[in-house]
């Protein structure tokens, strides 16, 4: 979240004059360096932009101590939020908080219960061994999470999207231990 102050009067917009803003000149494309930066702040989805919005830790361990720890991002959209910000009130987001965070939790744990840690790969390269993990336990966390998410959008009409923030997880085939409660 970022705040800033300023030391000068800001003037209301109705007494700005007209020819303040150049529209030609405000609006500029973003360069091709700089998009890397912008890479994983929204994503679209069922023609909607969302918005990144939150970004969770969590993590599960399965009987054999095998599991996952890692950052997940939240997106949703914004016209909803405002939309439902107006209808219902801004109290009601520490509900859905909490409902976001507790199906986010239970799909990551749905996926660690019902992967398999074993790598396919024969390689000394652990880090491609661990690629492979986490693109399994990806696509079983997308389709873990998948019916949740769609029950909480037709709840609560509004649109979000969980994702596993894959640069973030740590994959553990052995002695997997969560360090706090998520």
């Amino acid at each position: 979240m970022l705040s800033a102050c300023s030391t000068q009067p800001i003037q209301p917009i109705d007494k700005m004059p007209a020819d303040a803003v150049d529209s030609e000149l405000s609006v500029k494309p973003v360069p091709t360096k700089n998009k890397a930066m912008l890479a994983g702040l929204t994503r679209i989805k069922a023609g909607k932009i969302l918005k990144l919005v939150r970004i969770m830790e969590g993590g599960g361990c399965n009987e054999k101590q095998q599991g996952a720890i890692g950052m997940f991002k939240l997106y949703a959209s914004s016209e909803d939020i405002v939309r439902i910000k107006q209808q219902q009130g801004r109290d009601v987001f520490a509900n859905f908080e909490r409902l976001i965070e507790q199906l986010s939790m239970r799909a990551l744990q749905q996926a660690v219960d019902s992967m398999d840690f074993k790598s396919d790969i024969n390689t000394k390269n652990k880090n491609l061994a661990q690629q492979q993990l986490l693109n399994r336990l990806d696509q079983l966390f997308i389709n873990s999470i998948r019916n949740d998410i769609t029950q909480f959008e037709a709840e609560t009409t509004l649109t979000i999207d969980v994702i596993i923030e894959p640069d973030s997880m740590i994959i553990y085939q052995n002695n997997c231990e969560i360090p706090h409660r998520h």
